[in-house]
């Protein structure tokens, strides 16, 4: 059975402002969630379970969540990727499982 998808109105705002091909790339890939929520090129972010992460390019990400027991995939975020971005969605590495150097 296909994933439901939530899309906000925020979000739905960041999708309309990428560029032409990146909103295209980012359209497909959160359409092709509904049958496949954990596509082989997406990471499950450490630390935030259901939380996952794919890069869309080298610059821009699409950032999801699952809610398996609803059978619901929420996008929570589309677009470049500022170095504090994970830190600003409140999906930061834990402080005990940062690589150390």
């Amino acid at each position: 059975m296909p994933y439901r998808l939530i899309i906000a109105r925020d979000v739905r705002r960041q999708i309309d402002e990428l560029p032409g091909n990146i909103k295209a790339i980012a359209r497909q890939q959160i359409g092709n969630l509904i049958i496949n929520p954990r596509p082989p090129r997406s990471k499950e972010l450490d630390g935030h379970p259901g939380h996952y992460r794919l890069h869309l390019t080298v610059k821009y990400r699409l950032i999801w969540k699952i809610v398996e027991e609803d059978q619901l995939i929420e996008i929570e975020y589309v677009g470049p990727k500022p170095p504090d971005l994970y830190d600003r969605l409140g999906l930061a590495r834990p402080a005990d499982n940062l690589p150390e150097g």
